[in-house]
């Protein structure tokens, strides 16, 4: 696969609810004592210790929240002045708090974030600690998360993002050196991409962190355009006249299944949207009754949906399927909103620091259209963004092939490895 790089610029705290104003807690504080992992993968726990910690974040609707995260630590010794972290978004899971990749890991020996595993693993042998985040809402309830995932809102991931890196500094004091780089694949692309946005509030917060800039891999940084083009393919595959390939099929799924976890969000969030404008018949049952299915499950459930559609009259198309109503709901006010205020704001922002973007050719999820366009604004607004396109790359295969340009920017950002 051809590589091309272009330069553009244990106890865990007792069940609980939100933290009311008389918590005089602080956001970024670590909750009871963390407790050991179990279930690591073995690339993983052959290189380092893992722990959950339980953390302290500002939610969406407000209030104080408790969020979780992975905490790992190599385990060869630490460098004179403590080890760098690495705080890392994982890619879409669900909604519902027990599609958090802690949980999954913890009670079903279920390593949910695609191949990121290996990624970690590499970036633990460098010397240098993770932080992975389950994010505002998803995480074991035993611990005191409650309903109410950030599904691509800035504020929350964003949030979500830096503060666990402040509770691992808290936590760990001197074993850090206080540079931090938050880093995501997909969801935890944009997630990303908002801590950047917020980096400021995490020295705030604490001022030994220092921020020292970004890595994305494979982000959907526009999804109503990207929805445009995806249902302009799903639309010309039913003027043919064929039956549908797998791929096609995959692409009705994707266009449906994920929207339902932008809709809990936007409602939760205080956005007006009414998901009867959004859905047929068929997708506002599964958002009524599957909304607390993880992605896999989801996906799967959609699919068998539209096939039984597809198979029971020979008139039966993938646009006439009784979902989500084809890219029309990126015209609702709210929706519009949405995304204007969360994805729209970012782009529309200067980051500080540079972002390593990570772009593979064959990634459906993001057009190439829509990548160079966001990209192209993000770089007229003064940001510092070196694209990495992976060729033949698709959406799984990016953590993987570009795994050695992450690595070469995390020695640039802070000196390890050399």
């Amino acid at each position: 696969m051809l590589l091309a790089a272009l330069l553009i610029g244990g106890f865990i705290a007792p069940s609980g609810g939100p933290v009311g104003p008389s918590d005089s807690a602080r956001d970024g504080d670590v909750v009871g004592t963390p407790t050991p992992l179990r279930n690591v993968p073995r690339d993983i726990s052959a290189v380092a210790n893992g722990e959950l910690i339980v953390y302290r974040m500002p939610g969406m609707q407000g209030k104080q929240v408790k969020a979780t995260a992975m905490l790992f630590l190599p385990k060869k010794a630490p460098p004179a002045g403590g080890r760098p972290l690495f705080v890392w978004g994982h890619g879409t899971t669900g909604w519902a708090p027990h599609c958090a990749p802690s949980v999954q890991l913890q009670e079903h020996g279920t390593w949910i974030d695609g191949p990121n595993a290996a990624l970690l693993a590499a970036v633990l042998t460098m010397g240098i600690a993770v932080v992975a985040p389950d994010y505002e809402g998803l995480g074991p309830v035993s611990a005191g998360v409650t309903t109410g995932h950030g599904y691509y809102d800035l504020s929350s991931e964003g949030n979500s993002m830096i503060f666990a890196a402040v509770a691992a500094q808290r936590y760990l004091g001197g074993r850090l050196s206080g540079q931090w780089a938050p880093a995501g694949w997909s969801e935890g692309g944009f997630a990303a991409l908002a801590a950047a946005y917020r980096s400021a509030s995490a020295a705030k917060a604490d001022p030994a962190l220092e921020y020292r800039g970004a890595i994305t891999l494979a982000p959907v940084p526009d999804v109503p355009a990207m929805n445009t083009i995806l249902w302009q393919d799903i639309d010309n595959a039913s003027r043919s006249g064929l039956p549908p390939t797998a791929h096609q099929i995959d692409q009705l799924v994707f266009a449906n299944a994920e929207t339902i976890y932008f809709t809990k969000t936007e409602r939760y969030a205080g956005y007006d949207v009414d998901p009867r404008q959004v859905y047929g018949p068929n997708m506002l049952k599964f958002y009524r009754r599957d909304w607390q299915a993880c992605i896999d499950d989801l996906n799967a459930a959609v699919r068998q949906d539209i096939q039984s559609y597809l198979s029971a009259s020979a008139s039966h198309r993938l646009n006439t399927y009784p979902g989500v109503r084809g890219d029309r709901p990126n015209s609702l006010p709210e929706i519009r909103r949405f995304f204007e205020q969360n994805q729209g704001r970012l782009e529309r922002s200067t980051l500080p620091g540079s972002v390593l973007w990570l772009y593979g050719t064959d990634d459906i999820t993001s057009p190439n259209s829509v990548t160079y366009n966001v990209i192209n604004k993000m770089v007229a607004n003064g940001n510092d963004i070196n694209l990495s396109v992976l060729e033949g790359a698709g959406h799984y295969d990016v953590p993987v092939v570009g795994l050695p340009l992450v690595q070469a920017r995390l020695r640039q950002l802070f000196a390890v490895g050399r």
